[in-house]
């Protein structure tokens, strides 16, 4: 049947605008950083602990995400992640001191952990599943617009007065945004069903069928969603509770595979490029205008590459696996080549390498692990362990970039920039031959890991 793809697209987009609140904030800090710095008179560990406040309560709001969604609902959970990140970010613009800025910088992240759980749990339940790889993947794909779209601001903003209060305080516009147009989406058509709601749940589904179709196949195509559903959550009302997360024997596949897939995304070292990319190009010897450029760049081509794998991650030439090995790939050989410059005397030759690298990084990550985490994750758990196993990997993925952000700078003071990112490059030799040797491909099949074996 036809899709009513405005409709569709309408959801989906806007769902996947509470993941944009979450890039937004990766990109302004990073151009803030450096006048914050100067400002409050930070030292280098207090700049470690500023950035990576924020990732650490993006645990606890992921772990508040899981319940949050199955008991209110996942529009309920969206309003609520919107107002909590407008809020902070008008809080952190008008912090007078290290403590207040660290305070609202944990409030926001509360708002980062719940929409990075609740954008692809809605947009795998309302997808049809024939597109599902491409409309989750939104999500990734929203980040990275939020990445360059801060940037840029912070581009424009920097060297204003109180040009670091204005980087932050314009996160509340995109939360703003978002609460609206939260107000007008539809609730998910899986968890009605999963709350004996089946008459509006019949209405949601209706609308996803283009109008041009037959009564008859409206009908058909209706009831056969439907009925996926309803099969892809056992029963209409059975989520799984937390003791069966951890020691039921038919999720505990899923566990494995889907806390470590979400665990290497980010032990890789993305985040600290992304959080410290300015600061990690001027310390190194390249000037704040060619830093900001970077920067930019970098936002511009990770959007580019996780546009390219949202069209053909529902290839099934293509799939899950393709985009993450050959990403993973790349990301091995770039991280070596920001290893072997920085091993080098600084020169225009090293410069030019570890930018390269570091293009080449986010290139890569774009194109594999970074959409593919969060469409794994989506797909990987059946129905009843659906909600809390986002969480839990949403969990282990903010752990990790917690990990990564919070000794970055302490890193390359103890090591230096060679050292440092000769760890990660061994980080990305890990996650490659992991994903080769676990990762299912679940292209267009129910979801649940079992169902990439065809059990």
């Amino acid at each position: 049947y036809k899709i009513r793809r405005s409709f569709l697209y309408r959801c989906i987009i806007t769902s996947a605008l509470g993941s944009l609140l979450l890039g937004y904030d990766l990109g302004i800090i990073s151009g803030a950083l450096i006048p914050i710095e100067d400002e409050l008179n930070l030292s280098h560990v207090q700049v470690e602990f500023m950035t990576s406040s924020i990732l650490f309560t993006s645990i606890l709001g992921s772990l508040m995400a899981g319940g949050v969604a199955d008991l209110f609902g996942r529009k309920k959970g969206l309003l609520a992640a919107a107002l909590i990140f407008c809020v902070g970010s008008i809080g952190m613009a008008s912090s007078t001191s290290f403590a207040v800025l660290i305070t609202w910088r944990c409030i926001t992240g509360i708002a980062v952990g719940m929409g990075l759980v609740i954008c692809p749990i809605f947009s795998a339940e309302l997808a049809p599943r024939r597109e599902r790889g491409s409309l989750t993947s939104f999500n990734e794909l929203f980040i990275n617009v939020g990445i360059p779209l801060a940037y840029l601001v912070g581009l424009v903003l920097r060297g204003q007065a109180n040009d670091w209060r204005w980087m932050l305080a314009s996160g509340s516009v995109p939360a703003i945004f978002l609460f609206v147009m939260t107000c007008f989406l539809p609730e998910s058509p899986s968890w009605l069903l999963k709350n004996g709601r089946d008459s509006e749940a019949n209405l949601i589904v209706n609308q996803l069928v283009d109008p041009s179709e037959t009564p008859e196949v409206r009908a058909r195509a209706v009831k056969q969603t439907l009925k996926e559903m309803k099969r892809d959550m056992y029963s209409q009302k059975n989520m799984a509770s937390w003791e069966e997360m951890f020691y039921s024997k038919e999720n505990q596949e899923a566990m494995f595979i889907g806390l470590s897939f979400a665990g290497f995304q980010q032990l890789i070292g993305l985040d600290s490029l992304v959080f410290y990319s300015v600061y990690t190009l001027t310390n190194y010897g390249v000037d704040e205008t060619t830093a900001l450029q970077v920067t930019l760049a970098m936002g511009l081509l990770k959007l580019g590459f996780t546009i390219l794998t949202t069209m053909i991650v529902d290839d099934a030439k293509i799939g899950r696996r393709i985009p993450v090995l050959v990403g993973g790939t790349f990301n091995v050989i770039a991280m070596a080549t920001m290893a072997g410059a920085t091993f080098f005397p600084h020169s225009l030759t090293t410069e030019a390498l570890l930018i390269f690298g570091i293009l080449l990084f986010v290139s890569a990550f774009g194109f594999g692990y970074g959409p593919m985490c969060w469409l794994i994750l989506a797909e990987i758990f059946q129905g009843p362990f659906r909600s809390k196993g986002l969480s839990l990997g949403s969990v282990t993925n903010r752990l990790c970039s917690f990990l990564v952000v919070s000794t970055y700078l302490s890193f390359i003071h103890t090591l230096g920039y060679g050292g440092t990112f000769t760890v990660y490059t061994f980080t990305c030799i890990a996650a490659l031959a992991f994903s080769h040797a676990y990762l299912p491909d679940l292209t267009g099949k129910v979801m649940g890991v079992k169902n990439s074996r065809g059990d």
